[in-house]
């Protein structure tokens, strides 16, 4: 391909990049503004310019994004493209760590660690060291050994370092890792990075013929580098400098996995000659929607300036739909999908887009009822997820303690000490007297043992929770379950964001059943829980239906996080609240903030001709009922002219401190605080152990309603429902154990 057939078709800017072979480049490439073509092109125009095709290195984050560039490549050139190294980072890590990591003391021979190799041995290292894996869990070890490596921390600077406090038994299991890595010469994932850009620091030589071999590099998606991938990418390109890196800063959206937006947004102060092209026209999306994704992301401070445009002016305004609870805008989604179809849209042109899996549940649901084709991406279907399974488990045992198969999925589960042993002598104990698990499981658990009083306390917590079917309603029993059994307890010690991803989804199963059994007011509450566990189990079974799709497609479901890259004619971005979009862990960090911008630009170009942003007035909390839900801040910095349909109808409290726009928001009449109270500076408080501390005329502190005082008391223990007059909030009711109430010292 010669250099003119390169440059064909191209925009200014594209030909620019393209043609620009030698020196640093950065290359900012707004959404749809067609970088994977520019990235082709410009490894063919290299090749056209007689640069050698083995000394062109292109890497970019997945197999099937590098695959793509490859096979794109090679339509351009023909054979040259198989001696063009086009690879991911870690595929192109292992190529070097082959050849070269005897200089560091390992064999090539080297065993790689997938993620479940690595659990196993912290496992078992764990158990060496007496340390308990419920109040340190093995996912947690790994997070931390994860983290630390990002930063290109061993095991000796992660004991040095800040995040290591004295006594932290992660710095045992840390050095007790490195040191069984060593000696099985045994890399895991990190490594593969970090040994290849240690190796290059200690050995020049080998780096220098690395740099004899790659003098053209390339990086994709540089906004997503994290520590290690930086300084990999500096070493290699130190001696000739033909860097180009491609990204765009206002799509960093994966800190939590270690990228540091710093590295694209410094890439000058690294590269003090380099040159920058921006493509900023967009073939994607229309005006409107372009518009209403700038607005909102040009209000971060750490960005680069450009602003999207494209050629097409016309497009349909981005609509905003309001409607009263998360269940009618679901409903209203499917019915906006279901009107369009008239359209001639088809199904597989529409994607719901949210924040977090647990959103997903209410739109799976709609979708079911209605029997439409529907996908979900990188999740499980909701009533599919292990959590949601084992809640219903213990639901299912509350209504018929002779269902032996959910007695085997979550009699150790969390774990109670019921390994294979006890387990068999329960069903032994259940075979010699005839009867179901459940109630073996309560007479072999009195005799002693470990396993014996996991067995006791497994049944016992099932006698309590048949006792509170009428005394509670079936979403607090679902909590009540979830926290008397250990199950919350467990993911909170977790703490990582799969973790905090299953609390949520527990959290909404709560939701789900209480938004479920209201329909069913009238029925006993026995009836109402079997109701909502039969409902469910048809969910599970109608998920399967549609199996085989037609020319018409599914709608897809998915994260804003999973939707990088894609694109659809239709996006209903949903669940447009604060606690949403932005999440509630994100609303204290301004940089944490920011990152919730670029998500909502992410996810709002996606969309190709029509843009919908859905949110709900109201939502149910436990042991509060439902509780008005605060439009996402990230509404009002939508120009005005570009967005239609629903209007808000109350001013939220953060828009008189950021200074945006609030045309669509008048004064506010009742509303929920959406960030935690104000605390006095003085507040002496305590928090009860005793729930007989709550009585009429206690002062109490609430973390969302701030202070108030207790009026009246109802019921006893678990069941405590407190009356309160909040100073700023008014009068409202909720259940003790749920509400994190601390009592206020005179």
């Amino acid at each position: 391909m010669n250099a003119d057939a390169c440059l064909e078709g191209l925009n200014e800017e594209q030909a620019e990049a393209v043609a620009r072979v030698d020196g640093p480049l950065l290359i900012l490439a707004g959404a749809g503004s067609g970088k994977t073509r520019v990235l082709t092109r410009r490894i063919a125009y290299m090749l056209s310019q007689g640069v050698q095709p083995w000394n062109i290195l292109a890497v970019t984050f997945t197999n099937k994004a590098a695959s793509e560039m490859r096979e794109r490549v090679r339509e351009l050139v023909g054979p040259d493209a198989d001696r063009v190294t086009v690879s991911t980072f870690h595929s192109a890590c292992v190529r070097i760590l082959r050849r070269d990591i005897e200089v560091l003391g390992y064999k090539q021979n080297f065993t790689i660690y997938d993620t479940d190799d690595t659990s196993r041995l912290l496992r078992n290292l764990a158990k060496e060291a007496n340390i308990d894996v419920k109040a340190f869990p093995v996912a947690k070890m790994r997070s931390v050994i994860d983290q630390a490596k990002v930063k290109l921390q061993d095991a000796a600077a992660y004991a040095a370092s800040s995040r290591a406090a004295i006594g932290d038994p992660m710095i045992r299991i840390y050095r007790a890792y490195e040191e069984h890595l060593r000696v099985a010469n045994a890399v895991d994932f990190n490594d593969l990075l970090n040994l290849t850009v240690r190796m290059f620091d200690e050995h020049p030589e080998v780096l220098e013929r690395y740099r004899e071999r790659y003098r053209y590099i390339m990086v994709d998606e540089y906004q997503d580098t994290n520590l290690a991938q930086y300084k990999l990418v500096k070493l290699l390109a130190g001696q000739h400098r033909n860097l180009a890196v491609v990204g765009d800063d206002d799509q960093s959206i994966y800190a939590f996995r270690g990228a540091d937006i710093r590295n694209i947004l410094d890439f000058e102060r690294d590269f003090a000659d380099a040159f920058v092209v921006r493509l900023e026209r967009n073939y994607r999306s229309t005006a409107p929607i372009l518009k209403a994704a700038h607005g909102v992301v040009q209000n971060n401070k750490g960005r680069m300036a450009k602003e999207l445009w494209t050629s097409v002016d016309e497009g349909e305004k981005v609509e905003l739909m309001i409607a009263a609870d998360d269940t009618e805008e679901a409903g209203r989604v499917l019915r906006q999908v279901q009107r369009l179809r008239g359209e001639g849209y088809r199904y597989r042109d529409f994607a719901i887009i949210y924040r977090t899996n647990a959103a997903s549940r209410p739109f799976e649901q709609a979708f079911v009822r209605a029997r439409v084709p529907h996908i979900l991406v990188g999740a499980r279907k909701f009533y599919e997820r292990r959590e949601v399974r084992d809640m219903l488990a213990y639901l299912k045992l509350i209504l018929n303690p002779t269902d032996n198969m959910a007695v085997l999925r979550v009699i150790n589960v969390p774990a109670r000490g019921i390994g294979a042993v006890a387990l068999r002598g329960i069903q032994d104990q259940a075979q010699r007297d005839g009867s179901p698990l459940l109630a073996a499981a309560s007479i072999w658990g009195q005799g002693k043992g470990r396993g014996r009083k996991g067995a006791k306390a497994f049944s016992e917590l099932l006698e309590f929770a048949r006792t509170q079917v009428n005394a509670i309603s079936p979403g607090e029993l679902v909590l009540l379950i979830a926290e008397k059994s250990g199950y919350l307890e467990t993911l909170r010690a977790e703490d990582t964001p799969e973790a905090q991803a299953r609390l949520e989804n527990i959290n909404e199963l709560s939701r789900a059943v209480e938004d479920d059994v209201l329909e069913d007011g009238e029925l006993h509450p026995l009836d109402r829980l079997q109701a909502f566990i039969d409902r469910a189990s048809l969910s599970g079974q109608s998920d399967e239906l549609p199996e085989g799709f037609d020319d018409e497609g599914a709608v897809t479901l998915l994260t804003a996080h999973l939707a990088k890259g894609l694109e659809y004619p239709v996006v209903f971005c949903v669940g447009m609240v604060e606690g949403g979009f932005p999440h509630h862990r994100a609303r204290e960090l301004e940089k944490d903030l920011e990152e919730e911008r670029r998500l909502v630009y992410v996810a709002f170009t996606r969309a190709m001709k029509r843009l919908y942003l859905t949110r709900a007035r109201r939502r149910l909390v436990m042991g509060m009922g439902f509780q008005t839900a605060e439009p996402s801040r990230f509404l009002a910095e939508i120009p005005d002219d570009v967005l239609g349909g629903d209007r808000e109808p109350a001013r939220p409290s953060w828009a008189t401190q950021t200074g945006f726009s609030t045309s669509r928001f008048p004064s506010p009449t009742r509303r929920r605080p959406a960030a935690p109270a104000e605390r006095p500076a003085d507040l002496r408080t305590f928090t009860p152990e005793d729930p007989s501390e709550f009585q009429p005329g206690t002062r109490v502190m609430h973390p969302s309603f701030g202070l108030g005082e207790i009026s009246r008391v109802e019921g006893a223990q678990q069941n405590l429902k407190l009356h309160i007059r909040f100073d700023r909030h008014g009068a409202k009711s909720v259940y003790a154990r749920f509400a994190k109430l601390e009592v206020v010292l005179n």
